[in-house]
């Protein structure tokens, strides 16, 4: 009847990887924009369309079983959001 300590820690630590993968997923994908904006736009065929769909489905789906996780990914796009239109804004 009582919440066993082990899987307590054990479900904790599996929401902390799953929301510093989705932190990191994040962070390359604003890296890759970056890198893209910097070297025009891309070129078709090359694969990365699917490869790029698939990560944000993957992400997507993770975000929407974890409520936690979600108000993070939620925090961190506000984030972003916020900074570039602050930028976009000092251009």
């Amino acid at each position: 009847m009582f919440p066993n300590p082990g899987q307590q820690a054990a479900q904790r630590a599996a929401q902390r990887g799953a929301e510093q993968s989705a932190r990191q997923a994040a962070q390359d994908g604003m890296r890759a924009a970056q890198l893209g904006a910097r070297r025009g736009p891309a070129r078709p065929g090359r694969g990365g369309g699917l490869l790029s769909f698939l990560l944000l489905v993957a992400v997507v789906v993770l975000v929407a079983r974890d409520p936690e996780l979600r108000a993070s990914v939620l925090q961190f796009v506000h984030h972003v959001v916020n900074v570039v239109q602050n930028r976009a804004d000092g251009s």
